[in-house]
Order: structure tokens, then C-alpha cells, then sequence
């Protein structure tokens, strides 16, 4: 007899850790998705705007400025030349034209 309520206790401890582990059912989380370095959609921070600009052959970066549409700015070096280059947010490299 006493086994019935010390299984249904047991149960709702264990949905209850189950639910702490998996968050919120309605899926709104206070900690935003960030991508690994090297995907798209990784130009969120400077450090990965730098990943991407390295990964498409540029070196010596410089300038690294985030504008205001969420972008990157900077020149680089590529072939020996200088030039400028963007990021956009998905994390697509464009060298610009002056």
C-alpha cells in the first residue's frame, strides 16, 4: 500500500528534473543561439567576423568596426594588397570596391 505513494513522489521528482533539464515547453530562452565559428550566421561577434575574414584568405586585419545594421568593416590584407572588406550578418565576406 505504501508503494503506490512512494512511486507517484518518485515520478514527479523525475518530470520535474526532466522538465528543469529540457527549459521552458513554450521554447522562449533567455540565452540567444550563437552558431559555431565557421558557420553562417557567425558574424555576431568580432572574434567571429575575424574567423570568417581569415577563413577566405585575408590576413592582417585591421579596423574591425561592427555598424549599425549588424555588419562588419575592416581592411585586410589579400595578395598582398590592401583592401577593404565586409561581413554581413550571415557571415559572408565581400571585399569592397573603393
Amino acid at each position: 500500500m505504501k508503494l503506490v505513494p512512494l512511486t507517484a513522489i518518485a515520478l514527479l521528482a523525475s518530470t520535474s528534473i526532466v522538465i528543469a533539464q529540457t527549459g521552458s515547453p513554450s521554447g522562449t530562452s533567455t540565452t540567444p543561439s550563437v552558431p559555431p565559428a565557421g558557420m553562417p550566421g557567425t558574424a555576431q561577434s568580432a572574434t567571429s567576423a575575424r574567423t570568417q575574414i581569415e577563413a577566405s584568405g585575408y590576413t592582417n586585419i585591421k579596423d574591425l568596426k561592427r555598424q549599425d545594421d549588424g555588419s562588419w568593416r575592416a581592411r585586410a590584407t589579400k595578395n598582398n594588397e590592401e583592401v577593404a572588406i565586409a561581413v554581413d550578418s550571415t557571415g559572408n565576406v565581400t571585399q569592397m570596391t573603393r
